[in-house]
């Protein structure tokens, strides 16, 4: 048991490596200066990404329920070992595509096996009431992470090129051995047979029998669609304002570290004032985000960008707790990475055409139509969440 109850901390550990994501804050630059590429195929390349996610995010999920969450944490740490070094050598887009492509597999066999491992790991060392708390911690490590390997990438990136590349290879062998020291818990593993069965079960059981599941999904899906689109977009939106590209990486290290309290804060937020006024937080959160951006043309717009950071922080760890009470066990990783699945189709479909219209538009009057969309959107999963409360 104390083995099993050293899972959390790992895990901590694990993501906060996962997300010391040193090419991120200066990514899109990248892309731009050094392959060659405008927005529109930075937005196609991510989605390519994205595809590569939907073709693996259900089926990485549903096997690790079947093989083991150590193993699948264990195969992905060298998987994205392989993608970054390949992007250490990259000069085309291909090259790109096919470290992207190898970086998706890897991604996608993490994207739920380690919050299914945290939830597992807590209840059967009865401390399942704390995975609110624990899914918090995770994330504020892993945002932690993150915002300080941003602070430094632009000096990385101005030292050499490839360096914030070559520096996450180490990382992630270093997560090789924090995976190989989890502890897989004692659950029932279902069957791998009947499999298309099986399947079929759990995409009904989200669609049809639990409508109050299937409320929760969606909400998760829009909450963190409105955080993710700007990812994509809030560095050109900078230096397009005049923002030094020095400081790209402090405003990335800014919107993780607000990411990471936010965090912390979830679920006492929840608790104290109701899932659902946090959720209307969130959306007022949302419109300030995006409205102020769009009205704004100046460099301090980018200020606004905090506004969906912290939203982010704000709605994951107590809407997780409320997914996890209502999935099974067996098909406790199956059940995250589908709704990832849902997320990640999302965005390949709408990625290309928000590309597409700011490079025609710009991005100032495309954010304010986006404003009002995903307002709109959160505000009618908002009611389903509602309506269904009691089911």
């Amino acid at each position: 048991m104390s083995s099993l109850r050293s899972n959390p901390r790992l895990l901590c550990i694990f993501h906060a490596l996962q997300m010391s994501l040193f090419p991120m804050a200066i990514l899109t630059v990248f892309y731009k200066q050094d392959i060659g590429m405008g927005l529109k195929e930075i937005m196609l390349l991510q989605g390519a990404f994205g595809l590569v996610m939907v073709l693996f995010e259900f089926p990485s999920g549903y096997l690790a329920d079947r093989f083991g969450y150590r193993r699948t944490l264990l195969l992905s740490s060298v998987l994205n070992m392989l993608g970054w070094s390949l992007y250490v050598r990259a000069d085309s887009i291909l090259t790109i595509l096919a470290a992207e492509a190898v970086l998706g597999v890897a991604n996608s066999l993490v994207s739920g096996t380690d919050t299914a491992l945290l939830y597992e790991s807590l209840e059967e060392s009865g401390q399942e009431s704390q995975f609110g708390h624990w899914t918090g911690r995770v994330k504020f490590f892993g945002q932690l992470g993150e915002g300080t390997a941003a602070i430094i990438a632009g000096l990385l990136y101005a030292y050499w090129h490839r360096l914030p590349f070559a520096l996450e290879v180490g990382i992630w062998a270093l997560n090789l051995f924090v995976a190989w020291k989890l502890v897989e818990p004692a659950r029932h593993r279902p069957p791998a047979t009947d499999n298309w069965k099986q399947i079929k079960a759990m995409f009904r059981h989200v669609a049809v029998e639990d409508l109050h599941l299937r409320s929760i999904v969606l909400l998760t899906i829009v909450l963190g669609m409105s955080s993710f689109i700007p990812v994509w977009t809030i560095q050109l939106y900078g230096t397009d304002a005049g923002l030094p590209a020095a400081w790209l990486g402090v405003v990335w290290a800014l919107a993780n570290y607000s990411v990471a309290v936010a965090s912390l804060s979830s679920t006492r937020m929840s608790e104290r004032f109701g899932l659902r006024n946090l959720v209307l937080l969130c959306t007022l959160l949302i419109a300030i985000g995006y409205f102020g951006m769009g009205l704004t043309h100046a460099v301090w717009g980018v200020a606004f960008y905090f506004s969906l950071t912290t939203m982010r922080g704000l709605f994951g760890p107590c809407l997780h707790h409320e997914e996890q009470r209502r999935v099974p066990s067996s098909d406790r990783a199956g059940f995250i990475s589908l709704r990832s699945l849902m997320f990640r189709s999302s965005f390949l479909v709408i990625a290309p055409l928000i590309g597409i219209s700011m490079d025609a538009n710009g991005q100032h009057p495309v954010l304010l139509v986006l404003g009002v969309l995903l307002c709109a959107a959160v505000l009618a999963c908002l009611g389903l969440f509602q309506r269904t409360k009691t089911l």
